[in-house]
C-alpha cells in the first residue's frame, strides 16, 4: 500500500495540488467526481476522467473476454431507462447482484453473468427473455445507469486482481480528488486502488460530504491537512471556526458576515448578489426564490464553485456541512437568514 490521504479545507487549492503532482510525476491518471473539474484538468493536458467514463471507456471493454454473458468485443451503450418503448420497460426491473446473478424486482431469475451469450441468444420463451437479450446483444452491452453501476460492482468483487493490472500497466499513479463524494461503486474502487500496489492520492474535504458520499474517505487518517483557505475571506472562516468548529484559516481578504432577517432578504437583491439555498421549503423561501432576479443555486448545485460575488444563504435551519459549503463559495461577503446550525 502507497498511498497518500490529504485532507483540504474549501478553497485550499485541491486542484492546485493536483497539477503539482501531475506535473511532477509522468504518468499519472487524476480522477474526479463531476465532469466540470475533469474537463478543467483535461483543458491543462492531463489525463482526467471520472470513476464512471474509466470503467465505461477503458475497463469494461477490457472485461468483456472475461465475463461469457457479454459477446467478446461488444460495444458498451448505455439507455435511459426512463424513455424505453413498452415492450422493454420491463429492463427497469434488471439488476445485477455482486455474485453476477440476474434479478428481476430483486427476485432471482434463471439468468446469470456465467451464462454465455450465444445460448442467451439460442433460448426461446423463457421470462425476462428479450429484456435480457436486448442488454447483453450479439453486438451491443446496453446498460442502464443502475445497471452500470451494479456491472461494475460486480466487476470489482468478481476481478480486483484484473483491474490493478490493468490500471498498473497503464499509469504510474492515480489521484482521486472530491474523493468525500464517492460512494457504492465509486467508494469501493477507491479503496481497491488504496489497497493495492498502486501508488495513490487520495484529496477531499470531508466537512463537504453533502452528497451522501460513503464513510471511508472521513473515517481514515490523514497523511496531510491543508486548512488554509485562499478562496474564503478570514472574516467568514473565523465565523466557522467560531461557530461550525471546523479549522479553517482565510486569507485577508476585507469582508463581512451579517446576519439578515428572511423578511429582508429580498431587499439584498441588487442583481450581482447569489442566493444558494437547501430546497425550497416554506411559502416564504419558495416566493423569495421565484421574487430573486440575480443567479441562485441549491448549495448543492453550488458545490465546487469559486463565486466572486457576495452570497445570500436563505433558509431558518441548514446541517453544519450544507452551511459550511455555503459560506465557504464565495470570495466576498456573506449575508445569512439562518438562525439554527442542526
Amino acid at each position: 500500500m502507497n498511498s497518500e490521504i490529504i485532507k483540504i479545507v474549501a478553497g485550499g487549492g485541491k486542484t492546485t495540488e493536483s497539477s503539482k503532482i501531475l506535473r511532477q510525476e509522468k504518468n499519472g491518471l487524476y480522477i474526479a467526481f463531476n465532469n466540470e473539474v475533469v474537463n478543467e484538468m483535461q483543458l491543462k493536458g492531463f489525463v482526467s476522467k471520472t470513476i464512471d467514463s474509466l470503467f465505461s471507456s477503458y475497463i469494461l471493454p477490457k472485461m468483456t473476454a472475461l465475463i461469457p454473458l457479454v459477446k467478446t468485443g461488444a460495444k458498451l451503450c448505455f439507455i435511459d431507462s426512463s424513455i424505453l418503448p413498452s415492450p422493454l420497460k420491463g429492463i427497469s426491473n434488471l439488476h445485477i447482484d455482486k455474485e453476477g446473478n440476474i434479478l428481476n424486482k430483486n427476485k432471482k431469475t434463471n439468468f446469470s453473468l456465467d451464462m454465455d451469450n450465444k445460448t442467451l441468444h439460442s433460448l426461446k420463451n423463457q421470462p425476462n427473455l428479450n429484456f435480457l437479450k436486448h442488454v447483453f446483444g450479439k453486438e451491443e452491452l446496453r446498460l442502464t445507469h443502475s445497471l452500470r453501476s451494479e456491472f461494475i460492482l460486480y466487476v470489482l468483487h468478481k476481478y480486483p486482481d484484473e483491474i490493478i493490472n490493468l490500471l498498473a500497466k497503464r499509469f504510474s499513479y492515480i489521484i482521486f480528488d472530491e474523493t468525500q463524494d464517492v460512494k457504492k461503486h465509486l467508494e469501493q474502487f477507491a479503496i481497491l486502488i488504496y489497497n493495492s500496489k498502486i501508488t495513490s492520492y487520495y484529496l477531499g474535504d470531508c466537512n463537504q460530504n453533502i452528497n451522501g458520499g460513503g464513510t471511508w474517505f472521513d473515517n481514515i487518517q490523514p497523511t496531510k491537512l491543508l486548512n488554509h483557505s485562499f478562496r474564503c475571506p478570514e472574516t467568514n472562516c473565523k465565523w466557522i471556526r467560531e461557530n461550525l468548529n471546523i479549522d479553517i484559516i482565510g486569507n485577508e481578504t476585507v469582508s463581512c458576515f451579517s446576519s439578515i432577517q428572511i423578511e429582508d432578504a429580498i431587499n439584498y437583491d441588487d442583481g450581482l448578489r447569489i442566493l444558494l439555498y437547501d430546497g425550497a421549503r416554506g411559502k416564504d423561501i419558495k416566493e423569495l426564490i421565484h421574487q430573486w432576479s440575480g443567479e441562485k443555486y441549491t448549495i448543492k448545485a453550488a458545490k465546487g464553485k469559486t463565486l466572486s460575488e457576495d452570497i445570500v444563504i436563505i433558509g431558518k435551519s441548514l446541517n453544519k456541512k450544507s452551511y459550511y459549503t455555503a459560506i465557504t463559495r464565495t470570495t466576498k461577503n456573506v449575508f445569512t437568514t439562518i438562525s439554527k446550525v442542526t
